[in-house]
C-alpha cells in the first residue's frame, strides 16, 4: 500500500507541475470553502484526539499544539485567503545575464511529519497547491482523528477540481515516517515539526533534505532602559501573528537593571489579558504564587498565551541562554546602541529584531514559520522555499 501511495504522489507532482495557474487557484479556493464548511466536524474529531491523548499521558505542550479552536481555524482560513490573493509564483522570471535567466519550478513531492500540530497540514496543503507541489503528510497517533478529518476536507476540495486526488495525501499513522523517508526519491524534501527527540528520531532515517520548522519560542531580552509599556506592547503584538503565532514571544529574559515594580506591572497586565506566566528559580523567590518553568520547556514553543520568565545578570549571559535554547527569533528592547550591536552580532537565531515586535510580513513572504538550522533553507519558510529554479539559456 505504501509504495502505491508514494507512486501516486509522484505522478500527481508531474501533473501539478504542468497545471495552469487557474486550476491551482481553483483548488486553493475549494480548500478554503471546504475548510469553512467543515469546522464543526474538525472540532468534534479534535475533541476525540484530546480525550484519547490525555488517557495516553501525552505531554501538556503537545496537547496545546493539538487543540483546535474556532479562533485558530479562523486564522488559518484568513492566511489561506491571503495566499489565494498572492500572484502566481511561477511567472516571475529571474534574469541572471544577457543570454540567460532562471525560472521557478516546483520541488516535486514534499513530505510533512508533525507532532500534534494538525493545522500545519492545512497550511502546507495551501502552499502545495499554490506552488504546484504534491504533499504527503503524517501526524502520528496523537492527532489520528483530526488528521483523518482534515484528509477528508482536502479530498473533498480536490474532488471539485481537475487536479489528482493524490496531490494531497494523509498517510495512515500505522505507516511510520521511517518506512518511507528512508526510501530514495520517495519525497524530495521532508519538513518536520515537533520536540527535539521527535526530530532527532526521524532525521536519522531520512535520505532527503530534512527541514525542521520552528514556530513560537521567540526570546525577548529586557534591560530596563525602556518603559514597561513598550515591553507589554511588544509581547502582545507578537501574539497577534497569523496564521498561528509563528514568532510569538514566549520567553522573556529580565536583566538586572529592570525595576522590580515595572516587572510586576507587566506581569499583572499580561495576566489580566489572559496570559499564563511561569518563572525560573531566581524569580520564584519574588513571585512564589507563580509555577516554576520545567527545564524541558525552554527550547519548546507553547503556541498559546503562555510565558516563561528568566533572570540573567547581564546581556552576555542572556545571549548565551538564547543560543542554548532559542530557535526562531530573538528580540532586544533597549535604548543602548552598543547593546543592539552586540546582540545581533552574537545571537544565533536566524531572525533578530531590535526594539520591535517579531512578526512576519504576511502579504509579501506568506510564511508559516522559520527554519532555525543553518543551511540552504535557513530563515523564513514560505512560497519561495517551495520552489527551485531551472537555468534557461538563449
Amino acid at each position: 500500500m505504501l509504495s502505491e501511495l508514494l507512486e501516486a504522489a509522484r505522478f500527481a507532482s508531474t501533473q501539478l507541475a504542468q497545471a495552469s495557474y487557474s486550476s491551482r487557484q481553483e483548488a486553493l479556493l475549494a480548500l478554503i470553502n471546504a475548510l469553512k464548511t467543515a469546522e464543526p466536524l474538525l472540532l468534534e474529531q479534535n475533541t476525540l484526539d484530546l480525550e484519547s491523548s490525555r488517557d495516553l499521558a501525552v505531554s501538556g505542550i503537545v496537547l496545546g499544539w493539538l487543540r483546535l479552536t474556532h479562533e485558530r481555524l479562523q486564522r488559518i482560513t484568513r492566511w489561506l485567503e491571503q495566499l489565494y490573493q498572492a500572484p502566481d509564483p511561477w511567472v516571475q522570471a529571474l534574469p541572471t545575464g544577457r543570454n540567460t535567466f532562471r525560472y521557478a519550478v516546483p520541488l516535486g513531492v514534499i513530505g510533512l511529519i508533525y507532532e500534534g500540530l494538525p493545522t500545519l497540514s492545512l497550511l502546507m496543503a495551501g502552499l502545495a497547491l499554490k506552488t504546484g507541489n504534491a504533499l504527503v503528510m503524517w501526524g502520528g497517533a496523537s492527532s489520528r482523528f483530526t488528521a483523518q478529518a482534515i484528509a477528508n476536507v482536502l479530498q473533498d476540495a480536490l474532488s471539485r477540481t481537475s487536479l489528482p486526488l493524490s496531490s494531497l495525501q494523509t498517510l495512515p499513522f500505522e505507516l511510520p515516517p521511517a518506512s518511507w523517508l528512508s526510501q530514495p526519491k520517495a519525497v524530495d524534501v521532508a519538513i518536520a515539526h515537533g520536540r527535539s527527540r521527535f526530530l532527532a528520531e526521524h532525521r536519522s532515517a531520512t535520505c532527503c533534505p530534512f527541514v525542521p520548522l520552528a514556530l513560537g519560542n521567540s526570546y525577548l531580552v529586557w534591560d530596563g532602559s525602556v518603559s514597561p509599556e513598550v515591553i507589554l506592547s511588544c509581547i502582545q503584538q507578537s501574539h497577534d501573528g497569523s496564521p498561528d503565532r509563528p514568532l510569538a514571544i514566549e520567553k522573556i529574559i529580565v536583566l538586572a537593571g529592570v525595576n522590580p515594580s515595572h516587572l510586576t506591572f507587566v506581569m499583572n497586565e499580561l495576566a489580566q489579558a489572559g496570559y499564563k506566566s511561569a518563572v525560573d528559580e531566581y524569580l520564584r523567590a519574588t513571585y512564589p504564587e507563580l509555577p516554576m518553568v520545567d527545564a524541558t520547556e525552554w527550547s519548546l514553543p507553547y503556541l498559546n498565551q503562555r510565558l516563561a520568565w528568566h533572570y540573567e545578570e547581564d546581556l552576555g549571559k542572556a545571549i548565551a541562554w538564547i543560543n542554548r535554547y532559542g530557535t526562531a527569533a530573538s528580540v532586544i528592547a533597549t535604548t543602548h546602541y552598543q547593546d543592539c550591536c552586540q546582540f545581533y552580532q552574537q545571537v544565533h537565531t536566524p531572525l533578530v529584531y531590535l526594539n520591535r515586535s517579531p512578526q512576519l510580513e504576511r502579504l509579501s513572504a506568506l510564511a508559516i514559520g522559520v527554519v532555525a538550522e543553518r543551511g540552504a533553507y535557513q530563515g523564513v519558510m514560505g512560497i519561495e522555499q517551495w520552489l527551485s529554479t531551472k537555468q534557461i539559456w538563449l
